[in-house]
C-alpha cells in the first residue's frame, strides 16, 4: 500500500511545531522541523467487537529516511472509569488488540493506559461512548482514476464508498469512518530460494539450490482471506446542515490492489466535539501540506499525557466511539485496468524439490491481516 498516496495515520513522519496547534487559537501556517523520538498513539475503542485497537509509533530516522516504527513489548489496556473495569490488550502485529468479544456500552467512561518497557507512561483523559447511528445505505462506484500512485502523476483504479444516515435532529453530531476489506488469497506463503517446511520458508544446502526453482507458491489450507485497513481521514459534523438525512456522503476509497472480489465492512464512529476537532485538524495537516506525497508532520497533542512528566507532549488520541457497520460485496472481474499489486505466477513442488515429502499448501494463520472466517456479506 505504500505506492498509493500514503495517508497521516499509517506513514506520518513526526515533526515538532514551534507552536503547537493544539495550544493556538488561530489558524497559522506552521514551520516545522524533525525531531526523532517523540511517541504517537493511535487508540480507539469502540461498541462493536473486532473493532478496538491501539496503535504505538515512535519517531526515527532509518537509512536516512524519516519513519515511524511500531514500538512492542508495551503495556496496555482500557479502564473502566467508573467501575476500575481493567481490560489488558495483547500485541498482535502491529497494533495492540482486545479480546476478541470487548465491546464497549454506550453511556459508559474509559481510560487508556499504556507502559512501555523502559518504564514511560501514558494515560488519557476521560471518554464517554455516545451513542452509535445506523447506517441505512452504502453506494459503491468504480472509479479507473481513484488514486494518485507516490510521487508521480499516475492514477490508480478503485471504488469509493459513500454512506446514507439518519442522524438525531436535536443535537450536533459529529462522525468518522473507516474499514477493513477482505479479499481472498490465492497463496498462504511464497518461498524464494527455499522450501515451506515446519511452519516457514527454510533454507536447503547451497549444493541443492541449482536444482530448485527460484521460487515455490503453497496455497492456503482452509481458505483464507487477506485483511486491509484504510486510515484515510473521513469526517463529517452536521452542525451547519439542515434536516436529519445525509445522503450518499463520501466516506472511503478503495484500491484496485488486486482484481480479486472483495467485501468491504464500513465503520461509522459517532464522535465527541473534541474527538471531531482533533480529526479535523489532522486531515487540515494532510490537506495544507501538498497532499500525501510529501511527509506530514504529527503535531496533534490529543487527550493524552505523560502523568510523571508534565512537559512532554504526547502525540496521538484515545477516543471511545459508538459505532455502526454495514458490509458490502464488491465484485471486481469487470475490472479492465491493472491492478496495483503485481500477481505472482503460481510454481508448485515437483519431483525436483530434494527435501521431501512434497508441500503444496501453508496454513492460514489468523492474524490482523489473515482470517480463515469467512467475512460477512461474502458471495461464493
Amino acid at each position: 500500500m505504500h505506492l498509493i498516496r500514503s495517508t497521516f495515520l499509517g506513514k506520518a513522519t513526526f515533526l515538532l511545531i514551534t507552536c503547537f496547534l493544539w495550544a493556538c487559537v488561530d489558524a497559522v501556517d506552521p514551520e516545522f522541523r524533525y525531531q526523532e523520538g517523540l511517541v504517537y498513539i493511535d487508540a480507539l475503542a469502540s461498541t462493536v467487537p473486532g473493532t478496538s485497537f491501539v496503535k504505538i509509533t515512535q519517531s526515527t530516522r532509518e537509512f536516512d529516511i524519516n519513519t515511524n516504527v511500531f514500538i512492542k513489548g508495551a503495556r496496555v489496556s482500557f479502564i473502566e472509569s467508573n467501575t476500575g473495569n481493567e481490560i489488558d490488550l495483547v500485541e498482535q502485529d502491529d497494533a495492540y488488540i482486545p479480546p476478541a468479544d470487548f465491546a464497549l456500552e454506550v453511556g459508559s467512561t474509559w481510560e487508556l493506559r499504556v507502559v512501555l518497557e523502559d518504564g514511560r507512561e501514558y494515560w488519557s483523559e476521560q471518554e464517554t461512548t455516545l451513542p452509535p447511528v445506523e447506517i441505512m445505505d452504502v453506494k459503491v462506484e468504480y472509479d479507473p482514476e481513484l488514486l494518485l500512485i507516490g510521487d508521480s502523476e499516475t492514477r490508480a483504479p478503485g471504488h469509493s464508498l459513500s454512506v446514507t444516515f439518519i442522524y438525531p435532529p436535536e443535537d450536533d453530531n459529529y462522525y468518522y469512518w473507516n474499514f477493513q476489506s477482505f479479499e481472498r488469497l490465492i497463496y498462504c506463503a511464497t518461498c524464494f530460494t527455499s522450501l515451506y517446511r515446519n511452519g516457514g520458508c527454510i533454507t536447503i544446502a547451497p549444493a541443492l539450490v541449482s536444482a530448485i526453482k527460484p521460487y515455490y507458491t503453497y496455497g492456503c489450507s482452509p481458505k483464507c482471506w487477506r485483511i486491509r485497513f484504510n486510515d484515510d481521514i473521513n469526517i463529517f459534523s452536521d452542525k451547519f446542515t439542515n434536516g436529519n438525512e445525509v445522503k450518499n456522503f463520501p466516506a472511503g476509497k478503495v484500491p484496485l490492489f488486486t482484481k480479486e472480489n472483495i467485501v468491504v465492512e464500513l465503520r461509522q464512529f459517532s464522535l465527541t466535539p473534541s474527538a471531531h476537532s482533533y480529526y479535523e485538524t489532522l486531515n487540515d495537516i494532510v490537506d495544507n501540506n501538498s497532499g500525501f506525497n510529501s511527509p506530514i508532520p504529527a503535531v496533534l497533542v490529543g487527550n493524552l499525557f505523560n502523568p510523571n512528566d508534565n512537559e512532554e507532549f504526547v502525540l496521538g488520541r484515545f477516543t471511545a466511539v459508538g459505532t455502526s457497520t454495514k458490509s458490502v460485496f464488491i465484485e471486481r472481474t469487470f475490472v479492465l485496468e491493472n491492478q496495483i499489486e503485481k500477481d505472482i505466477f503460481g510454481q508448485f513442488e515437483g519431483l525436483e524439490v530434494p527435501v521431501g515429502p512434497i508441500t503444496t499448501n501453508a496454513p492460514c494463520e489468523e492474524s490482523r491481516y489473515r482470517t480463515s472466517i469467512l467475512p460477512e456479506g461474502w458471495i461464493e
